[in-house]
């Protein structure tokens, strides 16, 4: 805002207003006419960089952002029968209390629009604003197009885009685990949680970014990535152990069939190598229900959000049409 608004905000007292979403309204009288009364609140709105949202014959209403240009509260303007205009300030979050911010908006846009009219009705702006507005409302400088405007094109799945992000996630992960496995502990529920988690999340992505929504073959291609991690995992673990123990001539095969006959021991139980295998099928089936869950969330928001797109999309193409027909029948 710019400063000398700031002046004046702040010798407006405030006026506090305990609510889940505050509010506060006021209203007060003008002497200019009736005619030019929008096009001032509209001026006094772009004075004060609060940006309109909407507007008809009698109400302008705007929204005000902060800081961080989120949009926190709602001012409308309303110019009733009696001649009176009314300003209605609301917070948009609920805070419970304002701390008289709303009163201070609703004192700025009374203080600022009964200054700007002492001032236009002397200067002669305020048949200029009223001018400016009717001319907009009647479309006298609207140029007629030659066609309407073309639909926004829509990326084409790309599948093999696909595959490769799906496979760079399996490698990813399963070189992580693998370290983690030899180089720490690995605790059975807890690495699969956290895989299921993120490969969901870094798979959702890429099927977003590659436009890629078949759902028969993402099933598909998540099983390929859960078993190529599983796979990258056991290999990454194969060449570890052998490089810091300086083994020689175990093929990976072999370390495999080592570590089969060796079954799994928890504590001092060995359950064998059927409870090794039960294990591996665990690390592949739990991380795979956790992510195609995720998968399916993520797909389903996407493909509404497409649709809500297409749908306004239409509308205004629709309406646009609607418009530029009507000025031609105009004419």
């Amino acid at each position: 805002m710019n400063a000398k608004y700031e002046n004046l905000q702040s010798t407006i007292k405030r006026k506090y207003s305990f609510k889940y979403k505050p509010e506060f309204k006021e209203t007060f009288k003008t002497d200019i006419e009736n005619n030019q009364i929008i096009p001032l609140i509209i001026e006094v709105f772009e004075k004060l960089e609060w940006p309109i949202v909407y507007s008809n014959k009698t109400t302008i209403e705007a929204k005000r952002k902060n800081d961080w240009n989120k949009l926190t509260e709602k001012i409308t303007v309303t110019k009733n029968v009696s001649g009176r205009i009314e300003v209605h300030s609301k917070t948009l979050q609920g805070n419970f209390i304002d701390f008289g911010n709303n009163s201070k908006r609703t004192g700025l846009f009374i203080a600022l629009f009964k200054k700007l009219a002492t001032e236009y009705q002397q200067t002669g702006k305020l048949d200029e604003l009223q001018t400016k507005l009717e001319n907009e409302n009647s479309w006298a400088d609207y140029k007629i197009p030659s066609e309407l405007p073309k639909p926004k094109v829509t990326r084409q799945p790309n599948l093999m885009l696909t595959l490769l992000g799906g496979m760079i996630i399996a490698i990813l992960f399963g070189v992580i685990v693998a370290f983690l496995t030899v180089h720490f502990t690995y605790f059975i529920g807890v690495y699969e949680l956290g895989l299921g988690l993120g490969i969901g999340y870094l798979f959702s992505q890429v099927l977003k970014n590659t436009n890629y929504l078949d759902f028969s073959i993402t099933n598909i291609i998540l099983g390929a990535i859960v078993v190529v991690m599983f796979i990258t995992n056991q290999f990454t673990q194969y060449q570890i152990i052998i490089s810091e123990n300086n083994f020689t001539g175990l093929g990976f095969f072999e370390f495999m069939r080592l570590r089969i006959e060796n079954g799994l021991s928890i504590k001092s139980l060995n359950t064998g190598w059927i409870g090794l295998i039960l294990s591996y099928i665990f690390q592949m089936v739990f991380p795979f229900l956790i992510a195609i869950s995720q998968i399916y969330i993520s797909s389903s928001k996407t493909i509404i959000e497409k649709s809500q797109k297409k749908y306004w999309s239409m509308l205004f193409t629709f309406l646009k049409w609607k418009n530029q027909k009507a000025k031609l029948e105009h004419y």
